[in-house]
C-alpha cells in the first residue's frame, strides 16, 4: 500500500510520456493497468476492508487521486 501510495503522489498513476502511445506493449500494459477500472474497483475493495489507519488514509488518497 505504501508503494502504491508514493507512485500516487509522484503523479505515476497517469501516463507521463508524450509518446506513450508508441511504448512496448509492456509499458502500455502498465498504464493500462495503473489508469484503469480494475485499480480503482481494488482501491475501492480494500477501503473496506482495513481497518489500519495508515492504510485507509493512504487508499483514500489514492482513491481520490484515481478519481481525477
Amino acid at each position: 500500500m505504501e508503494r502504491l501510495h508514493e507512485l500516487a503522489l509522484s503523479g505515476g498513476l497517469k501516463p507521463s510520456n508524450a509518446f506513450w502511445e508508441q511504448q512496448r506493449a509492456p509499458y502500455q500494459d502498465l498504464t493500462a493497468r495503473l489508469c484503469g477500472p480494475e485499480l480503482q474497483l481494488a482501491v475501492e475493495t480494500a477501503l473496506f476492508r482495513t481497518d489500519d489507519p495508515t492504510q485507509l488514509e493512504q487508499l483514500i488518497t489514492v482513491h481520490d487521486i484515481l478519481r481525477t
